[in-house]
């Protein structure tokens, strides 16, 4: 082989190693500024978490249905109650009125079969269901409308 070819291929050699080494610094650089990214998005998350539960109490206090909020962008903040009912099943309760223990009402099955023998009613479940109502804050962004709504 001359001289200048193996020169040549030396330096393409070099060349593809820095090549190699540029790519890989920037392969770092990426994965630094992901994490870190990622780090600044839980930090967040959490902030809001903690601002949305003292939204939560202060709207508690507060007598009205709805508040709406201008935002800097031209939106409204909109902030809501949001209502839920649920039927609570006291098995605890229940077990003691049949005089079973607690652990043989846990399926669907073990209530059909206590109910086949007669010592399941439909009376009993009724005496031990009661309602539970919780009041959940929904925020959301709405845009602004030409409709007049309360504003603070």
């Amino acid at each position: 082989m001359s001289e200048t070819t193996i020169e040549a291929q030396a330096e393409q050699t070099e060349n593809t190693q820095e090549s190699e080494e540029q790519s890989r610094l920037k392969i770092e650089d990426a994965v630094l500024k992901y994490f870190q990214n990622k780090e600044m998005a839980k930090e967040r998350n959490e902030e809001n978490k903690l601002l949305f539960e003292e939204l939560e109490q202060l709207f508690e206090n507060m007598e009205e249905d709805e508040l709406i909020i201008p935002l800097p962008n031209g939106d409204n903040a909109v902030l809501t109650p949001k209502f839920r009912e649920r039927e609570v099943l006291d098995v605890e309760a229940l077990a003691d009125e049949m005089e079973v223990p607690k652990d043989e009402l846990k399926t669907p099955f073990d209530f059909c079969a206590f109910t086949a023998k007669g010592k399941l009613t439909p009376d009993m479940i009724t005496r031990h269901t009661s309602i539970e109502r919780d009041v959940k804050l929904r925020i959301g962004k709405r845009k602004a409308s030409t409709r007049k709504r309360k504003r603070r």
